[in-house]
């Protein structure tokens, strides 16, 4: 019976030892987290307006990366860091997705244009986010969302 006292005292303190060893990340993303259709783009300097409902663009946030899909024929992925606090979004440090080869660093901005990004660090003023819809405003463009 004694054993089996101090047998439970050891398994409880090595469970204790295990468990406060592990850390767990999770992401304070709230509403952002998901995935993102690109629904409208609004040039600001023209008052232009383009409906992309048609168009298969998409956003997804998760965590620490950003995930560019462009399945419009070109079937493009980018992966992009972004950090978001209060009302600013930044999104830098992309890449081509490549799991096969190895993502590779991209130099040509030209690849963002189609996700309505334009430059290789972009930040974003987050004017709505929340009841599945996010606008987001860079310099030159207004971006309309939908959560899928």
């Amino acid at each position: 019976r004694i054993m089996r006292h101090y047998f439970h005292i050891i398994w409880v303190v090595v469970m204790a030892v295990a468990l406060s060893s592990c850390e767990l990340e999770t992401s304070d993303n709230k509403d952002l987290d998901g995935m993102w259709r690109l629904a409208s783009v609004d040039t600001l300097a023209t008052g232009n307006s383009a409906d992309m409902s048609g168009k298969k663009i998409y956003w997804s946030f998760q965590y620490k990366l950003l995930q560019f899909d462009d399945y419009n024929g070109n079937n493009q992925s980018l992966l992009l860091r972004f950090e978001h606090s209060g009302n600013s979004l930044r999104v830098y440090d992309p890449y081509i997705y490549d799991r096969e080869d190895g993502d590779i660093q991209l130099t040509d901005v030209s690849l963002l244009a189609p996700f309505g990004v334009n430059s290789l660090e972009e930040t974003f003023t987050v004017e709505a986010l929340g009841g599945g819809k996010m606008v987001l405003c860079s310099p030159t463009l207004r971006l309309g969302f939908r959560k899928l």
